[in-house]
């Protein structure tokens, strides 16, 4: 199927050109080039737009009345989930999709790098539990909105863990911070399941990954590459 696939989350939207099942073209549209962006995207690409959003339903109702073009995925075939209680988000539900379509089927821990870090175990075509952590850069606007004087910077690379900066010293704290908690959560992943596979995507990946001794597959779309699967399942 061809077709142009949408994930919107927190602060943009990404989106993917899928032909003859393969994903030839992708890109971001920040909320504040929403509108002219994406109007122009769909004027250069005669295609069905469908459309998944982590964001709230009235804010998703808003989108789909804005741009009426575009079709939002049933909830359908989207991969069960094993949780005690809460619902799932649905771009953890289409990582565990894409792991499937990657891994041929086998145990994953998916890490997701965004606002929030995701781990998810995605185990027999379901999402089998996980983790929810800050991202990189929400540990930075957290120091900075809940001290009198720290400052807002960007995240960036940091390889010295003690530092002689304020600035140093925070990009130290979160870059060491979650390459410790990834190690924590990686092996004891490992310990449950001893053929898990890693799989990285999202903003920071490929930053973290290259600094992690481990066997690590990096797919920046891998949320693309889920929702597009689910989007034929639901055409199928």
């Amino acid at each position: 199927m061809n077709c142009i696939v949408l994930d919107q989350g927190n602060t943009s939207l990404k989106w993917g050109l899928f032909v003859n099942d393969s994903l030839v073209a992708s890109g971001r549209i920040l909320d504040e080039n929403l509108s002219p962006e994406l109007k122009d995207l769909h004027s250069k690409h005669s295609l069905p737009f469908f459309y998944s959003s982590v964001r709230s339903e009235s804010e998703q109702t808003e989108f789909l009345n804005r741009f009426s073009f575009c079709r939002i995925i049933p909830e359908d075939n989207f991969p069960a989930f094993h949780y005690s209680s809460g619902i799932a988000g649905r771009d953890r539900l289409a990582n565990v999709a894409g792991s499937f379509q990657i891994s041929k089927g086998a145990t994953c821990l998916i890490i997701d790098f965004g606002t929030c870090i995701t781990y998810s175990i995605a185990k027999d075509k379901a999402l089998e539990s996980g983790v929810i952590s800050l991202g990189a850069q929400s540990r930075l606007r957290a120091m900075n909105e809940f001290t009198g004087q720290l400052p807002q910077i960007n995240f960036e690379e940091s390889l010295e863990p003690f530092q002689n900066s304020t600035s140093g010293a925070m990009l130290s704290s979160v870059n060491f911070g979650i390459l410790s908690e990834l190690k924590g959560y990686i092996d004891e992943a490992t310990s449950l399941f001893p053929d898990i596979q890693l799989v990285f995507t999202g903003t920071d990946a490929v930053h973290f990954a290259k600094q992690l001794n481990y066997r690590i597959f990096v797919e920046l779309n891998l949320t693309l590459i889920g929702l597009y699967a689910i989007s034929c399942a639901n055409e199928s």
